[in-house]
């Protein structure tokens, strides 16, 4: 089976006996390829944790070989950011969330503030905790909304139009976590396309 790598999803993490995890990762393929080197690992991924375990149960790659691991990807235009303890996104008119409560999340966007520094609080790795997919026909209010566990509370840059707004975009996430059986190696996981028969 041919692979394309989807360029900037390339991550190398160690492995030991005992359980360490990636980063929480936006999922911009279906697949994800993984190596380790130096010693086969057990791992465990998960879309839906923030902490994520791999244990001698969990599924095992030998040394020097590689597997591609199927995932869930969603994503989502934004059109609005209400900030606050909890951050509401709100997703074009006529379109639905297609994510559940209970997701782990990640808003990709652009903004920048005004010394031209991307704003680091529009591009956080949340859990989603709510959806609202109904329309109101008395406020004006014809868009579906997620709300995540994201705290936004004093961003000092509003998000607008003129800053970035078309490319502000919400990824399904997850996290992938692997161990060896005793020996120390590296893990190196790229998202790819696929493209032919296995």
């Amino acid at each position: 089976m041919a692979h394309s790598p989807i360029v900037g999803t390339g991550i190398s993490f160690a492995a030991t006996a005992t359980s360490g995890m990636t980063t929480s990762f936006a999922i911009k393929s279906p697949y994800l390829r993984i190596t380790p080197r130096g010693a086969g690992a057990h791992v465990a991924f998960s879309q839906t944790a923030r902490t994520v375990t791999a244990d001698t149960g969990s599924y095992y790659i030998p040394d020097g070989t590689s597997e591609t691991l199927a995932m869930s990807r969603y994503s989502q235009k934004v059109v609005g950011i209400t900030i606050g303890a909890t951050t509401v996104l709100t997703c074009p008119e006529g379109q639905t969330m297609p994510f559940n409560v209970g997701n782990v999340v990640q808003l990709v966007c652009p903004i920048t503030s005004s010394n031209g520094d991307i704003v680091n609080q529009y591009n956080f790795v949340a859990l989603v905790t709510a959806i609202d997919n109904t329309a109101s026909t008395y406020d004006g209010t014809f868009q579906t909304k997620v709300t995540v566990d994201a705290i936004t509370t004093g961003v000092s840059t509003a998000w607008t139009a003129s800053n970035g707004r078309a490319d502000t975009v919400l990824y399904s996430a997850g996290r992938l976590a692997a161990r060896t059986d005793g020996a120390s190696g590296n893990i190196n996981i790229i998202q790819v396309q696929t493209a032919g028969d296995a």
